[in-house]
């Protein structure tokens, strides 16, 4: 009996209008190549793969073959060894169908900035990336490849304004990113906390009151109203600030909220010597 053939070769429209057409017309290009002699490339945006999606994948794999080649570029200093620019989902659920090798195109023409550009391309267009990913994407791509936001705009399809707010996201805390990541926070309900102070303060209030995006505007605004006034110190809070850091010897902040006319005052000690001054001046 003939052995059956799992190999479908073909690009997929997105990818192929990328790379170009030819790419597939040249047989030079095409190799079958176990998967041991095959690494994630370093351009990779893509940092978290779905266990289940791997797995439904695998076992398409195992019923119909590989319908789409992935794409490599040879390793400079290694021999026979290769970077994925394109198909790392399928080379990984071919390890869990223990499938050893499998059909790609190799692409040492392309340059590794144009790599990095490709690979981000391609998992947009599939929506494989999560927000975080994303940002760290387009991130890698103006850090590291002198990429422009207007550069970036065009090759993803996305307009600058967009890019430039879902970059922001990687100033968030680490633990919004990871809510976010968990689905338990949309983009919408963190990005007002971008920027802000005591960020995971904040989430606990959003997290117990189950509050929406513009209840937590709302929220940011109020504290940055709070914060404000507190931190508008009128002429005798300053001078009266200043007397007491020239008998003391220390610096002194003081904080006083006039509309609920209460406050507190900071001595900053920057040695125990210094704070066993102000212990004993307190004692006597």
């Amino acid at each position: 009996m003939k052995k059956k053939n799992n190999y479908k070769i073909g690009l997929g429209s997105g990818l192929s209008s990328l790379l170009g057409a030819e790419a597939e017309k040249k047989a030079d290009n095409f190799k079958i190549v176990p998967i041991e002699l095959i690494s994630p490339g370093p351009w990779q945006p893509r940092k978290v793969f779905d266990k289940d999606e791997l797995d439904s994948l695998s076992s398409s794999i195992k019923n119909q073959g590989i319908i789409q080649p992935v794409i490599l570029k040879s390793k400079q200093n290694e021999k026979n060894q290769y970077f994925i620019i394109a198909g790392e989902r399928r080379w990984r659920a071919c390890q869990l169908a223990k499938i050893h090798e499998i059909p790609a195109i190799i692409r040492d023409d392309i340059e590794d900035e144009k790599i990095a550009e490709l690979s981000l391309v391609e998992n947009i267009q599939r929506s494989e990336l999560n927000p975080i990913e994303e940002a760290e994407g387009y991130q890698s791509l103006l850090n590291n490849y002198n990429y422009t936001q207007e550069e970036i705009s065009k090759a993803v399809g996305k307009s600058r304004s967009y890019i430039g707010n879902i970059t922001r996201l990687l100033l968030l805390s680490d633990k919004a990113k990871e809510l976010l990541l968990q689905k338990k926070l949309s983009i919408g309900q963190v990005r007002p906390l971008i920027g802000c102070k005591d960020t995971d303060h904040y989430l606990q209030i959003i997290l117990k009151n189950k509050l929406n995006s513009r209840d937590i505007e709302k929220l940011i605004k109020k504290e940055k109203i709070k914060v404000s006034h507190i931190n508008n110190k009128n002429v005798d809070t300053l001078n009266l600030e200043k007397e007491l850091s020239e008998i003391t010897g220390l610096g002194v902040k003081i904080n006083f909220d006039s509309l609920k006319q209460r406050g507190n005052i900071k001595l900053e000690c920057k040695n125990i010597t210094e704070f066993n001054y102000i212990v004993e001046k307190i004692k006597t």
